[in-house]
């Protein structure tokens, strides 16, 4: 038996720009307005034309039942279960990825803020170069990229937490994990909140599954942090207060450029240290092939006498 989505409060939760981006993604086009209350979108498939009423404005008494009705119908018309549907409209990824599910690519570096528990860990940030995350502790998510898993994983960490309290803990856990990517900054506050210590992110997720440095966070980002945190006085009001009264304790900074203009400089992070990141997660045999074909591609510009001092043929 599927199970159908009945919770008032986690309906709604889900924002109409996440409605609006998940059917766009997937193929649904505008048909006509509803009156001024809603907009009628359509699209073709398992053999009917499947339609759906989507709100203009959150809020209101019909807003739950309209968007369970959207649910409902996502769910026929894909195949799947509405908890499966639910997850995928509560993804606040949504609005980056494509129709396939991948994430757009994007031009420019992302800032984020994560919080270490109120500041409380920064200092285990800085001084061991990381940044961490404390969601499922007992779980490897290095391999991990659906949200539908880490809301899974989430709910079993978690067995009495609520819809809306598991979609919300799976995004946060999906953008530390998979979201921030190397080259985008990290701010990450101090106790008292009057200074934030900001670093560039210099590679991808790991798993300390006993961390003994006196931080418990076991999913870790290396981070090259700044030599000196910068006053959150230094930032303009909309800016300070994104990152002083965020409810959430990883989410991104829309005021990237005012950022990146306030701390007056670009870390620069050493690309060869991805390069090497994976290079050493690389077996005998694909070291093999990665040399080999190295020098298929660059053998007119190997020397004569390095070619005959290793005993290399074409």
């Amino acid at each position: 038996m599927k199970v159908q989505i009945r919770d008032k409060e986690a309906i709604d939760s889900l924002t109409i720009a996440n409605l609006r981006a998940y059917l766009e993604a997937h193929g649904w086009s505008n048909e006509r307005p509803w009156g001024t209350w809603a907009t009628i979108l359509s699209k073709g498939g398992r053999g009917k034309m499947w339609e759906v009423a989507v709100p203009n404005e959150a809020g209101g008494l019909l807003y739950a039942e309209s968007v369970a009705e959207i649910i409902a119908t996502l769910a026929e018309a894909e195949d799947r279960s509405q908890l499966d549907v639910f997850y995928d409209l509560a993804n606040p990824e949504i609005k980056t990825m494509a129709q396939d599910g991948s994430k757009v690519d994007e031009a420019m570096a992302s800032v984020w803020r994560v919080g270490a528990d109120k500041g409380d860990y920064t200092d285990h940030f800085v001084t061991g170069g990381y940044a961490a995350a404390g969601w499922i502790p007992g779980t490897d998510l290095t391999e991990v990229t659906d949200m539908k898993e880490f809301s899974r994983l989430f709910q079993e960490d978690h067995p009495d937490a609520t819809l809306k309290q598991v979609a919300a803990a799976a995004g946060q856990i999906r953008r530390f994990v998979v979201s921030i990517k190397p080259g985008d900054y990290i701010i990450t506050p101090t106790k008292d909140n009057a200074l934030q210590r900001y670093g560039r992110v210099e590679s991808g997720l790991y798993y300390e599954q006993t961390p003994n440095d006196g931080c418990p966070f076991p999913h870790r980002r290396k981070v090259h942090w700044a030599d000196q945190p910068v006053k959150i006085s230094a930032f303009s009001q909309p800016l300070e207060n994104a990152l002083k009264f965020g409810v959430l304790t990883i989410y991104e900074i829309k005021q990237r450029d005012e950022f990146l203009t306030a701390v007056g400089e670009r870390l620069v992070v050493n690309p060869f240290s991805v390069v090497l990141e994976e290079i050493q997660k690389m077996d005998a045999d694909e070291f093999e092939r990665l040399i080999g074909n190295f020098l298929i591609k660059h053998w007119d510009d190997i020397p004569e006498e390095f070619r005959h001092r290793l005993k290399l043929k074409p």
